[in-house]
């Protein structure tokens, strides 16, 4: 079996406050997420990528946190910039992961595939999804 393969990320929020370096899978798990919440949050789904635990360099202390309850009753924690207030991180207490919002990357290029979740019941009519696609 090879060894996992890592590769090293740079991003930040929309007014420059908040920069980070991650370390990412070569092939990193990306979610569209189209549940209720996210839908609130930002008015539409967002494109997010599931962290290794201690994959990101960032200064915490800049980032405000929005904590609520989850669908499941878990507690889900939304990190974002106290400046400009763009969503930055979300720890999913249900699942113990942090997910990084994809789109605060300096390249997105290597995004090459997403998987689609909690889109049953919540997306917006005019859309098509299925598991890996969706269609506008």
């Amino acid at each position: 079996m090879g060894e996992k393969i890592f590769i090293d990320k740079t991003g930040g929020c929309i007014c420059g406050d908040i920069k980070f370096k991650v370390k990412l899978d070569e092939i990193p798990l990306v979610f569209n997420c189209h549940c209720i919440d996210c839908r609130k949050k930002i008015g539409g789904m967002m494109t997010i990528i599931l962290l290794r635990d201690k994959a990101i360099e960032i200064d915490k202390s800049k980032l405000k946190i929005y904590e609520h309850a989850g669908g499941s009753g878990n507690k889900i924690k939304k990190h974002f910039c106290g400046n400009c207030a763009a969503p930055i991180l979300t720890y999913v207490e249900k699942y113990k992961k942090y997910y990084l919002y994809a789109g605060l990357l300096d390249d997105i290029s290597f995004l090459k595939k997403a998987e689609n979740i909690h889109f049953k019941d919540s997306h917006f009519p005019f859309m098509e999804i299925s598991d890996n696609n969706t269609k506008v």
